[in-house]
């Protein structure tokens, strides 16, 4: 029953697949803050800066990556399927070479899948609730993709992140100083010897 269903969901697949590409082919057309941000993957895999560079938009060149690495993918699963379904046109030769890169090619888009939802849920909090939502925090905002941030906010990312570092820290310093306030403020029990 699977090898008879597989064909047919691989239809349903490439038929999402089409319409997800006119939607999103304006979105993630590639930029040269897509190229800087690649060259920078392993200081984002290192999570060694607070904060995406400036030019990271609305989606950031790893993400761009993946969307492209779904449509190739996607065609070649959708020819490699077609020449395994009809073996008699294509014969044995390019039906064996079609085993092996639809094999190939699943592996890939799956394992950006499972890169994805790591990232979405617990590499980078707050991006699941973004998706179910539709909603951000401003922090979020300004460390994921400054570029979007300003556009939508009309503000400079590095100047807010600042302003709430700041604030946070005025907030603890007040903390500490409350607290050794009711410390020195506290009477002191005596003990007798």
């Amino acid at each position: 029953m699977t090898r008879f269903l597989h064909p047919w969901f691989g239809i349903g697949f490439v038929i999402a697949w089409f319409f997800q590409f006119l939607n999103w082919r304006q979105l993630m057309s590639w930029t040269e803050a897509d190229s800087r941000w690649l060259r920078n993957i392993r200081r984002y895999i290192k999570n060694e800066d607070r904060i995406e560079a400036e030019d990271v938009g609305f989606y950031n060149g790893g993400q761009k990556v993946q969307f492209w690495e779904i449509l190739f993918g996607g065609l070649v699963l959708l020819i490699s399927g077609l020449l395994m379904w009809l073996p008699e046109i294509s014969g044995r030769i390019l039906v064996a070479i079609s085993y092996v890169l639809h094999d190939i090619f699943a592996l890939i888009m799956l394992g950006g899948i499972f890169v994805h939802i790591y990232l979405s849920t617990i590499g980078q909090p707050g991006t699941f609730r973004a998706m179910t939502r539709g909603v951000v925090s401003r922090a979020w905002g300004w460390t994921h993709h400054p570029a979007w941030y300003r556009s939508v906010t009309g503000r400079d990312p590095r100047e807010d992140c600042e302003a709430a570092r700041r604030r946070l820290s005025n907030r603890e310093r007040s903390a500490t100083s409350v607290e050794r306030a009711d410390a020195q403020s506290t009477p002191q029990q005596s003990t007798r010897d």
